[in-house]
C-alpha cells in the first residue's frame, strides 16, 4: 500500500475534518477527499461516516488505525534515517517557535545564515503547541521548557524574561505605579481563557481589580499591540518590550518572569547537514543576544 494514503487517513483521524486535514497536507479539500475515497474503494469498505456534525470513524476505520500508526513510525524511521546521511547544504529545514521568538526574535536572525547558505530554505511555524518532532511535524523546535522525550537532542539556550510594560502615554495620564499594590487601579491586558489556569497567570490577574482587565487575548504579540496602544499593562517579553521607544518597564524588581528556552531536535535528523546548520546557527545567536533576551540589557525603566 502506497504510504501517502495512509498518512491521508492518519490526517483526517487526528484532525476530525477533512478540511483541517487539507491544510496540513497542503492540500486542496477536493483532492484530499478524492483520495480518502480512493482508498475506501480499494480497501472495499467505508472509513468515515459523512454527518452533519462531522465525520466518525467507523469500525472497520477504527480496525485499521493501530496498524496505520504502525506504517507511519516505520515510514517515519526511513525518512529520518535517510535525512540523518545527508551531507547536501539545500533543502528545508522547519523550525517551530512560539509566536514572540518565531515573529520578533528568529527571523531578524537569519538574514546571514541566508547569505550563507542560499540553498537552504526556512519555514518557521508560529505556534504555541508543542509540534511533535518525532513525527517530522518539524525538524527544530524553540520550546519553553525541557522536552522529556529519549529520542530528542536538548540544548539549554538560557531564558526568557517577561516584565510588565506600559505605553509612555498611558503612564502619563494613569501614573507609574511605585509598588505592587499600586497596580490594583490600572488597566490589564490579560491572557484570554485558555491560558488562565496557569497559577503564575493566576497570581498576576489578583493584583488588578477584575472589572480592570478589560482586554485578552491568546496572542502574545497581541497583547504587546494592545500595550502600545494605550489600553493598559501587560506582561511582554523584554527583548520585545525593552526596545520599543513608545513602552516603558514597571517594577523591575518585582514583575520579573523567566522561562527556560530550549533549542531541540530529534537525534537520528540531528546528523543531517542541513538541519545541523541552522540549529548551530540558532543557539549562536541566541547566545549573542542573551542578556536582551534574558532581559538585562534594556533601557532605563519608568519612574
Amino acid at each position: 500500500m502506497d504510504w501517502s494514503v495512509v498518512r491521508d487517513f492518519l490526517a483526517v483521524v487526528e484532525t476530525g475534518s477533512l478540511s483541517a486535514a487539507a491544510r496540513k497536507l497542503k492540500v486542496s479539500q477536493p483532492t484530499l477527499s478524492r483520495r480518502i475515497a480512493d482508498l475506501e474503494e480499494k480497501l472495499g469498505a467505508t472509513l468515515f461516516l459523512r454527518t452533519p456534525k462531522g465525520l466518525l470513524m467507523t469500525e472497520t476505520g477504527e480496525g485499521i488505525l493501530a496498524d496505520a500508526r504502525e506504517m507511519e513510525t516505520s515510514a517515519l524511521a526511513i525518512e529520518r534515517r535517510a535525512d540523518a546521511g545527508r551531507d547536501a547544504l539545500e533543502g528545508l529545514v522547519r523550525v517551530s517557535c512560539t509566536e514572540g521568538l518565531g515573529t520578533k526574535w528568529l527571523p531578524q536572525h537569519l538574514r546571514s545564515f541566508h547569505e550563507t547558505y542560499p540553498r537552504l530554505q526556512v519555514e518557521i511555524l508560529v505556534d504555541n503547541r508543542a509540534l511533535n518532532l518525532v513525527r517530522r511535524e518539524a525538524d527544530i523546535a524553540l520550546r519553553l521548557f525541557r522536552p522529556e522525550q529519549p529520542d530528542l537532542i536538548a540544548r539549554k539556550l538560557g531564558g526568557l524574561a517577561m516584565g510588565m510594560y506600559g505605553s509612555k502615554d498611558y503612564l502619563a495620564e494613569y501614573g507609574v505605579p511605585d509598588k505592587v499594590s499600586d497596580l490594583k487601579p490600572h488597566f490589564h491586558v490579560g491572557f484570554d481563557e485558555s491560558l488562565q489556569g496557569r497559577s503564575e497567570i493566576q497570581v498576576l490577574e489578583t493584583m488588578f481589580e477584575a472589572e480592570r482587565i478589560i482586554h485578552r487575548s491568546n496572542s502574545f504579540v497581541g497583547q504587546y499591540e494592545a500595550a502600545r496602544a494605550g489600553i493598559g499593562l501587560a506582561m511582554i517579553d523584554c527583548f520585545l518590550g525593552d526596545a520599543d521607544p513608545n513602552l516603558e518597564r514597571i517594577l523591575p524588581d518585582k514583575l520579573f518572569h523567566t522561562v527556560e528556552v530550549w533549542l531541540v531536535t530529534h537525534a537520528e535528523v540531528s546528523r543531517s547537514a542541513r538541519i545541523r546548520v541552522l540549529f548551530d546557527h540558532i543557539a549562536a545567536c541566541f547566545e549573542a543576544d542573551k542578556s536582551r533576551v534574558e532581559g538585562f540589557d534594556g533601557p532605563p525603566v519608568a519612574s
